[in-house]
């Protein structure tokens, strides 16, 4: 059976076009710094900013996941290797026989494997699959288990195709005419290839790494696909940068959303991770303007979320505080705010503190 992955997400792709805003919304009522500013500087000036719309679940949430069909003996082999990704992500997988479940397996599919992507998941109908293994069967080698369950709960968890990562852009010398006719016979036609293959996502629509061959993430490229010398095998473990990706996205000890008290005393807190981000929410009770400000030694970018609407920017700062940090002046209508604090630097960590006050 050849291995084809067909259009691992099938809910942002042509064949749902319209639901790119239930798509951001369930990702946004799910984890508000789902999106995520990214100051951009032109000549040493503030210019502008990149959102990234990422779909990444709860920081330490339990997953439910079931199966809707499939052989037992089938079921438990994907089941253990699933159950890997707990050690990677602050994350748990249960599996459970009835009632409600996020990420339902199918295996009805035959000849396609594919997952949503994060919470995709739940814009799907709860009677239907949102992962689908098409190949899979007891006597599957165990190292083809690995890779494809590990790829597709890898799009479970909110991870892209890794050929699709906007760092690949210009890393593979594809021979189009050849990918084209390659995939035709598996049964795809051109616009399938462009979106799988060629098409890599908006740098303000994911969180990514520089290009990783080595990822779980990364289809095959074969050597008769390329111009010149170059391929890539069938990856089917975890790499350095999968593991390093994942606990940035969902690390351990990470503090729950905390509340601030308008005019209260300011929270401390560490970015203690490479890539955390900390989020706040306040409520406001009537109209008035607002004072939202770091405090510390780190280099932090805050923005404002809301009123009522946790995926909505409502403004952000890099540098109008005391040394680097960053200071919102705004006035807010009556309602729930938020606020989430990351590091300038990605890779960087440090202390803060945050508070919000009403001007006088």
């Amino acid at each position: 059976m050849a291995h084809t992955c067909k259009i691992c997400s099938p809910y942002v792709s042509e064949l749902r076009k319209g639901d790119e805003a239930a798509s951001d919304e369930a990702a946004s009522l799910e984890r508000v710094d789902n999106v995520r500013v990214t100051p951009i500087r032109v000549g040493g000036l503030r210019a502008s900013a990149a959102v990234e719309k990422l779909k990444l679940w709860e920081n330490s949430r339990t997953i439910r996941v079931r199966f809707l069909d499939g052989l037992p003996e089938v079921q438990a082999k994907v089941r253990d290797i699933a159950k890997e990704w707990e050690s990677l992500a602050n994350l748990t997988l249960e599996f459970v026989d009835t009632g409600r479940a996020e990420i339902r397996i199918s295996f009805e599919e035959k000849g396609f494997s594919w997952s949503t992507v994060g919470t995709d998941a739940l814009t799907v109908g709860s009677s239907e699959a949102t992962m689908n293994y098409g190949w899979l069967e007891p006597d599957t080698s165990q190292r083809e288990y690995e890779r494809v369950v590990r790829h597709e709960f890898g799009h479970a968890l909110g991870m892209i195709h890794e050929h699709q990562n906007p760092a690949a852009l210009g890393k593979i010398p594809w021979d189009r005419p050849k990918v084209y006719a390659y995939y035709a016979q598996q049964g795809w036609d051109e616009d399938d290839v462009d979106f799988n293959i060629f098409q890599v996502y908006d740098e303000d629509s994911t969180n990514h790494t520089t290009f990783d061959p080595t990822s779980i993430m990364q289809y095959a490229v074969p050597d008769a696909l390329t111009v010149g010398s170059f391929a890539i095998g069938w990856n089917t473990t975890f790499s350095p940068t999968d593991a390093d990706f994942m606990r940035r996205q969902y690390p351990k000890n990470a503090p729950a959303m905390t509340e601030l008290t308008v005019g209260g005393p300011r929270v401390t807190a560490d970015l203690a991770s490479a890539g955390e981000v900390d989020a706040y929410h306040f409520s406001v009770p009537q109209a008035a303007t607002f004072i939202m400000t770091t405090e510390g030694p780190t280099d932090t970018v805050l923005t404002l979320h809301g009123p009522n609407d946790r995926g909505a920017v409502l403004a952000w700062d890099d540098d109008r505080g005391r040394g680097r940090n960053a200071r919102i002046v705004r006035k807010l209508q009556a309602g729930e705010y938020w606020l989430t604090v990351r590091h300038k630097q990605a890779a960087s960590t440090g202390s803060y503190s945050v508070g919000v006050k009403k001007r006088n």
